[in-house]
């Protein structure tokens, strides 16, 4: 069997409560994270100047509303008590000026969110790109010890998350900062004393907030962690339904799912309870806050009136305020107190967010595969393969392939067997550079491969490996995957020669059925008939085939193997088998233990010398 990376599904453990409540992820190095986000802001650096200045123009002409409010409002108390100089043209003029600042806001705010998200989409599709073409630059050593559930991850999740969060909380961030300042400023234009209660009250909110978040933060995170074991539980119990049922431990399964929901509950109602407590708290802070800047807003106006009967004309130092002020000064302390909030919770999405473009960048400056200077270039091939003291390990310090030494004449098969871990397949990735050596060179027909480019020494190689892989779409198109240029009398021909015409044409729509994404449509055997004749329509000059029978039953494989005999007619083929029945025809047979070739020759040739591959192919039939 051919050596395997995990590729399960990663579990990611979600989060909970509204947001600022819940486990907040943060970045392993925040400055260095922060840094590079800013770099990935460089293609939307026009449209965030330009939505930054909408913001400014939006919030700055909502500030001055409640000011007018209270001016209109100062108007309206005064024509009721009969002052001359109050009219209602006053009174309307204050309303159509509001209007129209409404409309003002309404349009700029709405062409800020516009661009905003046209700009995060734009960063998305920059992050997607580079994500894609890093990852077809990476060695296959950088996957070998991660999920692929993992790297799917960043390109979903995290990539959603920066777009998000560039669209939402980056907006509102401006518009809180702005809001903040443009408030505090109008404040003082007003009355500086009353100012200085908002401000002082300011903090209990901040304080209490503080005190959830910090009392939260564990329950959270035990939350989220029972929610992953039960999320774990329920998928491993579900995808082995017959293993489970097979050794009758049904309740077993019952028992430890009850127990992680029992523990999920527990820490679900503790974390919920500081969810529900947040906000009242807040309410309390705020409402305190109102009725506390009420009691002395109402002393200043009665004073107000004792100093000016009309009520106006007051400066910001005086202890008097318009009587219409007194509702525009609760909008503002309310305009003051909520970004002042928000801002702690956008932090948290912020953190989050940092710690979701820190994975990508870690794929991003991931180390590359070495290139080399191209020198040569591989075109009509003979199929002539030698190894010359190969040495090679995943690992410097453990080097598994020792002066490996291998010549390979035009157009013969050859088999690599050997038992599991022996390094059968480590030699096929070397000869497709899918891992660089770390010392001695293969050469195919006396050129060091070293001296060609990949892209070039891989379209000569067909591959066939054990784990057969179909994308999303129709028979035809997987068939043409290596060679769109092929005809349909070709492929046809390959695929009748290979076996797979007959159950394709059994099926409804023939070689135009859609295979979905699982393939779970057509057997697993069917899979590898279609990605043979996949590499056969190829036209490669060289034939690997990594276990390519293991998924076919024992009367298929019998055909395939004389269909494949004539496709590998005059090409140079690696066979990998661990059933030594299918590669006594080989012309060379490679026998590898340890990351040494230890045997070489024919079938008849080894049988004789009564060494390792005799007692490797007596065992299999004893």
């Amino acid at each position: 069997m051919s050596e395997q990376r995990k590729n399960s599904p990663a579990r990611h453990r979600p989060g909970g409560g509204p947001p600022g409540v819940g486990g907040t992820e943060k970045p392993k190095n925040f400055k260095l994270a922060f840094k590079k986000f800013l770099k990935e802001l460089n293609v939307i650096k026009i449209p965030l100047i330009l939505t930054t200045i909408f913001s400014i123009i939006a919030i700055t002409v909502s500030i001055f509303i409640p000011k007018l409010t209270g001016k209109a409002l100062t108007e309206v108390y005064n024509i009721a008590r009969g002052q001359e100089n109050s009219t209602f043209t006053k009174v309307i003029s204050y309303l159509i000026t509001m209007s129209i600042l409404y409309l003002i806001n309404y349009l700029f705010n709405l062409i800020s969110q516009i661009l905003m998200g046209k700009a995060s989409v734009k960063v998305a599709k920059s992050i997607r790109t580079k994500l894609k073409d890093k990852l077809n630059r990476l060695p296959l050593k950088y996957f070998d010890n991660r999920e692929t559930g993992d790297v799917l991850s960043v390109f979903v999740n995290d990539v959603d998350n920066i777009q998000s969060s560039l669209q939402q909380s980056l907006n509102q961030l401006i518009n809180c900062i702005i809001t903040v300042v443009g408030v505090l400023v109008m404040m003082l234009t007003i009355n500086v004393w009353l100012t200085l209660i908002v401000v002082i009250l300011l903090p209990l909110a901040l304080l209490l907030t503080g005190f959830v978040l910090k009392h939260s933060q564990k329950y959270f995170n035990r939350q989220a962690d029972d929610l992953g074991a039960v999320n774990g539980h329920i998928e491993e119990t579900y995808t082995n339904q017959k293993t489970v049922k097979a050794y009758t431990n049904e309740d077993r399964a019952i028992a430890e799912f009850e127990e992680k929901n029992s523990r999920l509950y527990e820490s679900g109602q503790k974390s919920n309870f500081y969810s529900g407590l947040l906000m009242p708290l807040i309410n309390f802070a705020t409402n305190f806050g109102y009725v506390v800047l009420s009691l002395v807003a109402c002393i200043f106006i009665l004073n107000g009136l004792k100093m000016n009967p009309q009520g106006v004309g007051f400066g910001v130092f005086d202890f008097a305020l318009e009587i219409g002020y007194l509702t525009t000064f609760l909008n503002y302390s309310q305009d003051f107190t909520r970004p002042i909030t928000q801002l702690a919770q956008i932090f948290n999405v912020f953190q989050t967010t940092l710690a979701a473009s820190e994975r990508v960048f870690e794929i991003l400056d991931a180390e590359e595969e070495p290139i080399f200077e191209v020198t040569n270039t591989l075109d009509h091939i003979q199929g002539h393969v030698t190894m010359e003291h190969l040495y090679f390990g995943y690992t410097p310090d453990k080097i598994l392939l020792q002066d490996v030494n291998c010549d390979i004449p035009t157009g013969k098969m050859v088999a690599i067997v050997g038992p599991t871990g022996a390094g059968k397949t480590t030699l096929v990735n070397l000869i497709m550079r899918f891992y660089e050596l770390n010392d001695g060179k293969i050469t195919i027909d006396g050129i060091d491969i070293k001296t060609v480019s990949r892209s070039n020494l891989r379209q000569k190689i067909g591959m066939v490996l054990q784990d057969t892989w179909l994308f999303n779409g129709t028979i035809r198109d997987n068939l043409k995957y290596g060679n769109p240029n092929i005809s349909d009398e070709e492929m046809i021909e390959v695929c009748q020669s290979v076996k797979a015409h007959y159950f394709i044409t059994t099926l409804e729509h023939g070689y135009d059925t859609v295979i979905n994404e699982t393939g779970t449509n057509i057997s697993q055997g069917q899979k590898q008939l279609l990605t043979i004749a996949r590499a056969i329509l190829a036209h490669p000059d060289i034939m690997i085939l990594d276990e390519a029978t293991s998924n076919i039953d024992t009367r298929t494989e019998i055909l395939i193997q004389k269909a494949m005999k004539i496709a590998m007619s005059n090409r140079t083929s690696f066979v990998i088998a661990h059933r030594l029945s299918t590669i006594v025809n080989a012309d060379k047979i490679l026998v590898v233990n340890d990351g040494n070739i230890v045997e070489q020759g024919n079938h008849n040739e080894l049988m004789k010398q009564k060494g390792f591959y005799y007692n490797l192919y007596n065992s299999q039939f004893s």
